[in-house]
């Protein structure tokens, strides 16, 4: 997507979680020429965030309010794109809800700036891989899933922002983070899971392109779903970088358990579904610039 850059710049954005993807975010603002303030519970990632050139380093446990009279209130964007940094659902709790929570009670009864939340495509539990979106029932989530939609009507419904924004991001992959890929460089010849199940993908550049879509005037208090756009059976997409690597494919193992999710299921029953992005394509205009796992893996197998 490409984004008129001279509506941010000179302007003062507030990115609140500072992980991964909010590091990005934080770069590409500075390079926009943004005055940028951040929030980490990491110190050491503050030290990160100031030697890149963040004017604003804030190290505090977001679901606080210690770092309320840190963070100026003159932002003319604020960004929550925290993680939930362990501990289960109590973590989710913890970053999700009650980061939304002390988020709001910053800002006070009204505030002027034009507000992002990255929540999930967890939230939605189809299993039999139909198309979804945004209005697609939601009854039947993870316990996860049910924190992270009521982190999302928290924001939609009770914020007092001039414009607030919903993000459901798909699995996040790119530099440095490539679960799967890594799986094959270090020779796994068997996976656990089951190939069959249905992959809705976002390379990181893609997300952070999202999120500075959904601070346009033209976004509005919505719910936006943002994938690649092309879902894809994890059997294939393994396949293919095992191809790429000149090895042979690895087997399925179903009764085997992921040691990477922290939030183990207790439906016994794993989302398979394809997620509709339609509705931020044609609202707002944003596209990735990876528009499918071949474009956006393809400079990472070569990174080695």
């Amino acid at each position: 997507m490409n984004l008129n850059q001279h509506q941010f710049n000179g302007r003062c954005i507030a990115i609140l979680g500072t992980g991964w993807l909010g590091q990005h975010i934080a770069r590409q603002a500075l390079g926009m020429g943004m005055e940028v303030s951040t929030l980490t519970r990491n110190p050491e990632t503050s030290a990160v965030l100031k030697g890149m050139g963040v004017q604003h380093a804030i190290t505090a446990q977001i679901q606080d309010n210690t770092w309320h009279r840190q963070l100026s209130r003159e932002q003319d964007y604020v960004v929550n794109c925290v993680s939930a940094g362990g501990r289960g659902l109590e973590g989710y709790r913890q970053s999700y809800l009650e980061g939304n929570r002390s988020i709001l009670e910053w800002a006070g009864p009204e505030h002027p700036a034009r507000f992002a939340y990255t929540s999930s495509t967890s939230v939605y539990p189809q299993t039999d891989g139909r198309s979804v979106d945004e209005s697609s029932p939601t009854g039947n989530a993870s316990e996860a899933g049910k924190i992270l939609l009521e982190a999302e009507s928290l924001v939609l419904e009770h914020t007092s922002f001039a414009q607030a924004t919903v993000l459901r991001l798909a699995g996040l992959y790119g530099p440095d983070r490539h679960y799967l890929l890594n799986l094959l460089r270090d020779g796994a010849t068997e996976f656990p899971g089951r190939g069959d199940l249905l992959l809705n993908l976002l390379r990181l550049e893609d997300a952070a392109s999202a999120v500075f879509a959904a601070l346009q005037d033209s976004a509005g208090r919505e719910t936006y779903n943002v994938t690649d756009g092309s879902p894809v059976e994890k059997q294939t997409l393994v396949n293919w970088l095992a191809n790429q690597l000149d090895r042979p494919p690895p087997e399925f193992n179903p009764d085997k358990q992921p040691t990477r999710s922290p939030i183990r299921r207790t439906s016994g029953s794993i989302p398979s579904r394809r997620i509709d992005t339609s509705k931020i394509r044609d609202a707002l205009g944003w596209k990735p610039a990876f528009p499918d796992f071949r474009t956006g893996y393809k400079d990472l197998v070569r990174a080695g």
